[in-house]
């Protein structure tokens, strides 16, 4: 189960800390890829079907969970850039609400219910 944290830097530390994250990511994506490569390089064949099925598997894993990784500072990065390089277009632009709709019953589909409270 993934859950969000949240911690708190300094503007002037953003760009560091973010750069950490992506290095310390990619490090373990190349890691896991270096040992999945050298399973998936050997040859094929019905008795390692099942280690290369699950290499796979796992490669697969890996890359999605460094895939959202890069989302996440793709994120922060542009938060980033938004408060450094146009904040006062956050300060000008009102906040977008969607209303939601009121549900609405045509005469047509409504029934008509009878209840006897009396029984």
């Amino acid at each position: 189960m993934r859950v969000n944290i949240a911690y708190s830097v300094e503007l002037e530390d953003v760009l560091e800390n973010v750069q950490h994250i992506f290095l310390k990511s990619e490090e373990s994506l190349r890691n896991k890829a270096e040992h999945y490569t050298r399973i998936l390089m050997d040859k094929y064949t019905d008795e390692n079907l099942g280690e290369v099925l699950k290499t796979i598997d796992e490669y697969k894993a890996a890359m999605a969970k460094f895939d959202l990784k890069l989302s996440e500072i793709n994120n922060i990065l542009i938060g980033y850039y938004q408060m450094k390089y146009q904040p006062q277009a956050q300060e000008r632009e009102p906040e977008v609400t969607t209303p939601i709709p009121e549900p609405t019953i045509e005469e047509d589909s409504a029934e008509e219910v009878e209840v006897d409270f009396n029984e």
